[in-house]
């Protein structure tokens, strides 16, 4: 069953939002299959926080993400090394102050 990933950042920085913007864009080419060595994200899309609801707590960029199956999305969120190394990257040098992540399967209440 197809799972969706959401995540939000707010960085102290342009730059390291910038930075960010660029790597995780990036990510469904870069991070491959553990058995197949393809690329299995499915689709990731991104842009700028434009809500005038006054309830985004600060963060400035959000993304969706498709995984084809919940082991995909477990394998990238715990295991992928390109993905580990965006996490190390976003916590240190492009200075992210914040992120909220939500996973979903459409449809499942």
């Amino acid at each position: 069953m197809v799972v969706y990933h959401i995540v939000a950042f707010k960085t102290r920085s342009a730059t390291g939002l910038q930075a960010l913007r660029e790597a995780f864009l990036a990510l469904p080419q870069e991070c491959l299959h553990p058995t197949t060595n393809k690329p299995y994200i499915q689709i990731a899309r991104g842009g700028k926080q434009i809500s005038t609801e006054g309830k985004d707590r600060g963060m400035q960029v959000c993304f969706v993400m498709e995984f084809e199956n919940e082991d995909d999305l477990a394998y990238y969120l715990d295991k992928d090394p390109v993905h580990e190394e965006f996490k190390n990257k976003a916590g240190g040098e492009w200075e992210t102050m914040d992120v909220v992540a939500m996973d979903f399967n459409e449809g499942v209440f």
